[in-house]
């Protein structure tokens, strides 16, 4: 076993010790600039394009017919149901009666939330100063954010971590017309002229058993799967060899595409991660490419040494 001396003779003040100590690990300001340039780009994979045209069919739609328009988009964690939503809201062009940055809204569930809490989300995401939704002052506040985001000419509003509407309370039930989240998120459609999107994992596949009302006001059914080891899977890691900031090119690799899809399952939040934290380890090695001893290591990083998996890219 080995072990590290910080020299205590050394002329640093100890503060200075203690933050030279604590950047024994740490990645230079290159690495991560051009790292935070390919964690930040979008691959817009078939699966994702369907979503966005769904995404953009309610948005025009929503205060145009006077009919409710809703998408449920289910996926497991890391399937980039919050990316696609992310990248539709800023990717959203201006317009005229809209004000800027307030087309699409975000707002992110907890389980066994009540009205007020997407009162009070709402009201945050419309940046409105007063957010705290105290009972008595329930409807007015549930008011407020309507008007807000007929003001603001909202059009649609995500809504992540949706399976908590699947999870009640003690003293909620299914067919309580007061408190519940549900109950809101129809009244937000009706009265603000919004589209709802649920971004949820499988508990909210069934909407209907869960609240038949909003079920059928969400009529479009999307999912989201991670990656197999197919052909989609390595056109998808061929998509980063046309990034221009480092060299990726070795995901084409037959080797390297087999391993990457062992390290992360065909999860595409792990394969940014992993990919991310590849780019650091090459750049600080100064290398223009990532090879598969970059992307070695990077697994021994984003896995740590609790990991019981063996690492898919070798030993080092």
């Amino acid at each position: 076993m080995s072990f590290d001396v910080i020299d205590p003779s050394d002329d640093w003040p100890e503060e200075e010790r203690k933050v030279r100590a604590r950047r024994m690990a740490m990645y230079s300001p290159g690495a991560i600039a051009i790292a935070r340039d390919v964690a930040y780009k979008y691959i817009l994979f078939p699966e994702l394009k369907t979503a966005l045209a769904s995404f953009d069919r309610v948005y025009q739609l929503s205060r145009e017919l006077g009919i409710p328009q809703g998408v449920l988009l289910s996926g497991p964690p890391g399937s980039s149901k919050t990316s696609i939503a992310d990248y539709f809201m800023r990717s959203l062009p201006p317009t005229a009666d809209i004000v800027d940055g307030f087309g699409a809204l975000y707002v992110r569930m907890r389980p066994a939330a009540s009205a007020g809490f997407v009162v009070s989300q709402v009201l945050s995401a419309v940046r409105h100063p007063f957010t705290i939704v105290r009972p008595e002052r329930m409807a007015s506040m549930r008011d407020i954010a309507c008007e807000a985001m007929l003001h603001k000419g909202t059009r649609i509003l995500f809504v992540d971590e949706a399976q908590c509407l699947a999870v009640r309370g003690k003293e909620r039930s299914l067919d309580d017309r007061d408190t519940s989240a549900g109950n809101l998120l129809r009244e937000l459609m009706d009265r603000a002229n919004v589209a709802l999107v649920l971004l949820a994992d499988h508990r909210l596949q069934h909407l209907e058993r869960v609240d038949r009302a909003l079920a059928d006001r969400v009529s479009v059914r999307l999912t989201l799967a991670p990656f197999q080891n197919d052909g989609n899977w390595g056109a998808f890691l061929g998509e980063f060899s046309r990034f221009k900031v480092i060299d990726l090119s070795s995901l084409n690799e037959t080797s390297v595409r087999a391993a990457t899809f062992v390290a992360t399952a065909g999860c595409r939040r792990s394969v940014k991660r992993l990919i991310t934290e590849a780019v650091l380890v090459a750049v600080d090695d100064s290398k223009t490419a990532v090879t598969r001893a970059h992307f070695r290591l990077a697994f021994e990083r984003t896995s740590g040494p609790g990991n019981v998996t063996p690492n898919p890219y070798g030993e080092s």
